[in-house]
């Protein structure tokens, strides 16, 4: 395993939901139809990110503000941070979507990340996502993606371990690296990068394929993907762990 002494786990979840404020219901009207898809928000993102949190006794960030209104994951000053429904607002409208949702999420993870590195000296953030199993006509070929930075020898070492807890699991997931996208790419874990040392700090973002989602397995899938990082951050007792506080 990476280190002798367990991590501290904190979870984030930055696409968890597709609620429009009330502020900007006239704004995204035009885009209604898109609110229930993976434009929208990240099915299954937030579900599998609170059981992660209950069970594993970690801090959880998450937000269910729509990503068409301001992207969570993307950088203010990354034009991709506001939808094509957003984009073309004032100046002054665009800023007050930072200010009121983007700010202050990507603020409560940092702050949640340097309170348990004060107490526990190396955290493991899991920013939780998901992805469409097809994206403009091309399958893709995996149930979880694990995104890193491979510059970074913490990320390399647990993502490794995931890999190994997740094809160890009673129902085998395909695990790739740094897909569907990069993991060096702007996101949350690329920012945090820059406020903390790599020697108390690893952020990897985990992207579950959505194929996964809301079928009769997705409970089990949870309850093996749980119980997969808990046997990652603990592998004397991950499974043992989780089996008595697990929820059917």
């Amino acid at each position: 395993m990476p280190r002798a002494r367990p991590p501290r786990l904190v979870v984030t979840c930055e696409h968890g939901g597709n609620r429009v404020p009330a502020r900007w219901r006239l704004v995204l009207a035009p885009a209604r139809a898109l609110l229930e898809t993976h434009r929208g928000f990240d099915p299954g993102a937030l579900e599998l990110a609170r059981r992660l949190a209950r069970q594993l006794g970690a801090p959880l960030v998450a937000a269910d503000v729509t990503r068409l209104l301001v992207d969570l994951n993307r950088h203010e000053r990354n034009r991709g941070v506001f939808s094509s429904f957003t984009r073309a607002l004032s100046r002054d409208e665009r800023e007050q979507i930072l200010a009121r949702w983007h700010r202050p999420h990507r603020e409560r993870a940092r702050v949640a990340i340097a309170r348990e590195i004060a107490k526990h000296r190396f955290v493991l953030h899991l920013a939780i996502h998901s992805f469409t199993p097809m994206l403009d006509g091309k399958q893709r070929n995996a149930d979880l993606g694990l995104l890193y930075d491979p510059r970074r020898v913490a990320e390399r070492a647990w993502t490794g371990a995931l890999r190994d807890a997740f094809a160890s699991a009673p129902a085998p997931l395909r695990v790739r690296f740094n897909y569907p996208y990069r993991g060096a790419s702007d996101g949350l874990t690329r920012w945090l990068r820059t406020e903390f040392d790599p020697r108390s700090y690893a952020g990897i973002e985990l992207e579950v394929n959505q194929a996964l989602v809301g079928v009769r397995s997705w409970r089990r899938t949870q309850r093996d993907l749980v119980d997969a990082v808990a046997a990652a951050l603990a592998p004397e007792v991950g499974r043992a762990s989780t089996k008595h506080g697990r929820s059917r």
